[in-house]
């Protein structure tokens, strides 16, 4: 009898056991599926939104095509699995372990979405990441945002050499692949994000740093027209003095110290001679190994003006009205200086390329110099490089007759790191997408109301929600901005002294 019963108890386990496999792969037959124009692409369910990620928008820029415009992918016969990132695009060593695997073969981008349903489009946000154009990825928490009823997508592109250089052996018009590899991606959008419940015809791209620099960048090249709707570039910095090509147009402005501007051609020959000292040919660069070149990069990579992908500085553009007429927002943040170490620039070398214009500078920024002079200077450098390129594109709105918004971050040393004078270059990401698991609760506070009026904007094109304070659209008669805090709310003529000082100085400099 106790035999029996033991039989029978095996076979309600086993029973058991096949039951539960059974559910199991009906669970993994139910895995969310888009239907595309490329195919099917399967992804996962996370967060309460639909992921799909690592899918390829363009095809492995590598061989023959380094350096080379992306070529969009073809259709698929079978189903493409998307649940997973994609490598992240090659950087710098030292960064490798928080971005994951990285390889030359990295143009995939990512999609959250709450849905598949087609019957209700959702207004889409394209994230595109900072990183100096060095380092990062698409690798971001987009569950976020898409959990309050948008689509989210996020991209690789080349990054430092391999998606920036003007070598004279490439003989390419453009020399900005890295830029190029950011319209695929939205030429991608426009063509796919229908079948994610994604409005194509609603398109915001935003994004920090470098992200914010690639808004500007987009806003200004003819090879993106039309392919956004509206744009956000937090801490960007269209006014800053950037290399150029033999094709540049001339002349030029002048440069960073108020010498002659960077040949970009020059910069190239000597980075790859840090790599190898032969000849410098086609064959050569082809070969070259891209990751010594991606090391050999001191600081940030710079975008270079090369007159067709990028026909002029971005701030230069916009004050001749050669933008995007789209609705804009900008701004930055009270200590941006933050970001200085990282950028390959010291504090010494910032001194001598400010010039005679630093005795000025010093005594606008006095209370910072009388706290240490690498904190006066580090302000400097922050404001000059991202909260004049803020006012002045806000400003610069107006002549293609499109409202802007700018804000600015100051948050007290509650809501941010209490070791800096400021909030720090780049803190916005982490209010926007929550990423701290050690803020404090004003920080995550301030996060969900950026949240909502980001939100906003990309639903309809303004700033305003219920129970946020208003935020009128900027004019450079007022001067007002949206001053994020504790408290948030308008405020005229921020840093209005000190930003004057040193738009006097970049207009000398384009001039």
């Amino acid at each position: 009898m106790f035999r029996f019963i033991e039989i029978k108890r095996r076979r309600v386990v086993t029973s058991l056991v096949a039951c539960f496999v059974a559910l199991a792969s009906a669970f993994a037959l139910a895995a969310p599926t888009a239907t595309t124009p490329l195919g099917a692409i399967n992804g996962i369910e996370e967060n309460r939104v639909l992921a799909f990620k690592g899918i390829r928008y363009a095809e492995p820029p590598t061989a023959s095509q380094r350096w080379q415009a992306p070529r969009a992918v073809g259709k698929s016969r079978k189903p493409i699995e998307a649940k997973n990132f994609g490598p992240a695009c090659l950087q710098p060593t030292s960064t490798q372990a928080p971005a994951g695997p990285t390889s030359e073969d990295c143009l995939f981008l990512n999609v959250w979405t709450p849905d598949v349903d087609r019957s209700k489009l959702r207004p889409v946000m394209v994230w595109i990441h900072g990183g100096g154009f060095r380092t990062g990825s698409g690798n971001i928490p987009g569950d976020v945002l898409a959990s309050q009823d948008v689509v989210v997508v996020s991209m690789n592109y080349r990054l430092g050499p391999l998606g920036f250089m003007a070598h004279p052996a490439l003989r390419n018009k453009v020399a900005n692949v890295g830029l190029l590899d950011m319209v695929a991606a939205l030429d991608w959008v426009k063509n796919n994000i229908q079948s994610f419940g994604g409005n194509p015809h609603n398109v915001t791209i935003f994004g920090i740093s470098a992200g914010g620099q690639a808004v500007n960048l987009l806003m200004v090249s003819p090879l993106a027209t039309g392919r956004f709707h509206k744009a956000i570039a937090q801490s960007g910095y269209a006014g800053w003095a950037l290399p150029r090509t033999a094709s540049a147009p001339s002349p030029a402005p002048k440069g960073a110290d108020m010498g002659a501007a960077e040949s970009a051609e020059v910069i190239a020959a000597a980075l790859v001679a840090k790599v190898d000292n032969g000849r410098q040919s086609s064959r050569m660069l082809a070969r070259l190994d891209g990751q010594a070149l991606i090391d050999a990069v001191q600081g940030f990579q710079l975008p270079i003006v090369d007159g067709t992908s990028l026909p002029e500085e971005p701030g230069i553009l916009f004050t001749q009205g050669r933008q995007a007429p789209v609705p804009f927002m900008t701004g930055g943040n009270s200590f941006e200086g933050s970001v200085m170490p990282g950028s390959g620039i010291s504090a010494e070398s910032f001194k001598h390329m400010l010039g005679s214009d630093f005795p000025g500078l010093q005594g606008a920024y006095a209370d910072d110099f009388a706290v240490s002079p690498e904190q006066g200077i580090a302000r400097i450098f922050g404001d000059n490089r991202y909260l004049l390129s803020a006012r002045m594109l806000a400003s610069a709105m107006a002549k293609v007759k499109k409202e802007s918004w700018l804000y600015y971050i100051a948050l007290t040393p509650e809501q941010r790191p209490a070791d800096l004078p400021g909030t720090p270059h780049g803190y916005d990401f982490v209010l926007l997408f929550g990423s701290d698991p050690n803020a404090k609760a004003p920080a995550k506070d301030l996060g969900v109301r950026m949240q909502q009026y980001w939100l906003s904007f990309a639903r309809k094109g303004r700033p305003e929600a219920p129970g946020l304070a208003p935020w009128p659209a900027y004019l450079q008669e007022t001067d007002r901005w949206m001053v994020f805090g504790l408290h948030d709310g308008e405020q005229s003529g921020v840093l209005k002294a000190k930003l004057e000082l040193l738009t006097r100085r970049y207009e000398a400099r384009v001039q």
